[in-house]
């Protein structure tokens, strides 16, 4: 990505299983900047609420959650302050998070930072599979989350980008190759005049 006086945020969301972090991580990586994603800034917080189990498995504590609890909490305020600084360095970068919070556009604004949201979807039935692979191959965090998407509690809208952002870009990853990133590096480069 080209210097600018000004960074620029490329802001990925959406529903656990429509692609995001494939879309993010292959956005940060074509336009060589730095990743920042919330599930990594919670699995960091996290290791410090586990125990080992007598196998030398990792045992998560209850306020390990995927939305909601102590944890999302502190995981999202620690997003936000490194999100920050780095905007407020000048700094241009890829955040990813299922749902984008006003507390997040908010300070990136306010470090004058130009905010593309890219909201990543992909149809009910492909989210339900990738979905119910994760949970066969997970923990109780993936089978909650199948169970919640199974129960119609996942609907699109809450992943949709709130308002305050200079663009917004829908990318669509239902087809399980490698995430077209195209729309997203226009919207850059239109954002970076």
């Amino acid at each position: 990505m080209p210097k600018s006086e000004r960074p620029l945020v490329v802001a990925v969301c959406g529903s656990p299983g429509a692609g995001k972090t494939t879309v993010a991580r292959a956005t940060a990586r074509r336009l060589g900047v730095l990743f920042l994603t919330r599930d990594e800034i919670k699995v960091g917080l996290g290791l410090s609420s586990a125990s080992v189990d007598e196998d030398g498995g990792v045992r998560l504590n209850p306020d390990f959650h995927v939305a909601g609890g102590p944890l999302s909490l502190r995981a999202e305020a620690v997003m936000v302050d490194s999100a920050r600084l780095l905007a407020s360095a000048g700094v241009s970068f890829v955040v990813e998070s299922s749902v984008l919070s006003c507390t997040l556009v908010d300070a990136l604004r306010a470090c004058d930072a130009r905010v593309l949201a890219v909201h990543v979807v992909a149809r009910d039935a492909v989210v339900d599979e990738r979905l119910r692979a994760r949970a066969a191959d997970g923990g109780e965090v993936d089978r909650q989350l199948h169970s919640q998407f199974r129960r119609g509690e996942m609907k699109r809208s809450i992943f949709e980008p709130p308002g305050g952002v200079d663009a917004v870009v829908e990318v669509d990853t239902s087809d399980g190759r490698e995430p077209d990133t195209e729309p997203v590096e226009a919207a850059v480069v239109a954002l970076m005049r």
